[in-house]
């Protein structure tokens, strides 16, 4: 994806939105793995935010039947309801169950290309005011992988956002965040008591220096705090870690969590408030 779009050029089109200032630090062939958003930039923001909300949207499989249309559309209304709300999206964004996939396409409204073209246009009205910063691919989106290729990618495309179907890092410069740091992966595996949930997350947690670190997956919603012993202007300071699971947009009754007598859970997204001065809050909404 980096070499087919210009990066420079996506930006230019985002300055007359209230959108923060893009650069694409670092990408691996065609997925970016470190993006930096500036919301300082006065041109972008001629009036400081009194603070910045980063809402992560994650495994919505569009396309399900159990897919839960009017609860997204309203978390997504609620985000666009303020200037100063930014979202980062975590996998698992269509269904696309096929023939060669684990999951059954009689589970499925569509094919998995109608069910991209779909997402895209739900996805429209935060992309096109410039509120999507950054997108990491699920198993879902993998499953086309044999056959059509990761279909993250075309929907990243699409929607002009940068793209890893692995882990992605966001820096965010915004007032005494210089820079807030961000990690986000999908995640992986079968984990099914909440311990087993905590444990994938904490290891996460264990990479790279981010301050925030968000998955999905396992639709269910776990947080966790940690502290690290970081060096600095002679002494040693504690960094706060914050780990957070989202749950999903997808419905529990008649679905495969239910046959299987999976834990229920229902949508709660995680949300992380930065206030100018340098701190911060996790919330679950």
């Amino acid at each position: 994806m980096s070499e087919s779009i210009d990066w420079a050029k996506i930006d230019a089109a985002r300055a007359n939105l209230t959108a923060p200032r893009m650069r694409v630090d670092q990408a691996e062939r065609d997925e970016v793995k470190l993006v930096t958003y500036d919301f300082d930039d006065r041109k972008r923001f001629p009036r400081t935010p009194s603070q910045i909300e980063l809402m992560h949207l994650t495994d919505l499989q569009y396309g399900s039947k159990q897919f839960m249309r009017e609860k997204f559309i309203k978390y997504r209304d609620w985000i666009l309801a303020s200037p100063n709300r930014f979202v980062v999206l975590g996998g698992d964004l269509i269904d696309a169950a096929t023939p060669l996939s684990i999951a059954s396409p009689h589970d499925n409204d569509g094919e998995p290309i109608d069910q991209v073209e779909g997402l895209v246009n739900l996805m429209e009205p935060l992309a096109s005011r410039g509120r999507l910063l950054g997108y990491v691919g699920g198993n879902h989106e993998r499953r086309t992988i044999k056959t059509f290729g990761d279909c993250g990618r075309y929907i990243a495309r699409e929607l002009k956002v940068p793209y890893s179907r692995g882990v992605q890092h966001i820096d965010i410069r915004f007032g005494g965040h210089q820079p807030f740091k961000v990690s986000l992966w999908h995640g992986s595996g079968n984990a099914k008591t909440k311990g087993a949930k905590a444990q994938m997350l904490h290891r996460f947690m264990g990479q790279g220096d981010s301050d925030v670190y968000m998955l999905g997956h396992v639709h269910d919603a776990v947080v966790l705090f940690d502290w690290r012993q970081r060096r600095g202007y002679g002494r040693i300071q504690l960094q706060k870690v914050a780990g957070i699971i989202s749950s999903s947009f997808v419905g529990y009754w008649n679905s495969y969590a239910e046959t299987f007598a999976l834990s229920p859970s229902d949508t709660m997204m995680a949300l992380v408030v930065l206030e100018k001065d340098g701190k911060w809050l996790v919330s679950l909404k």
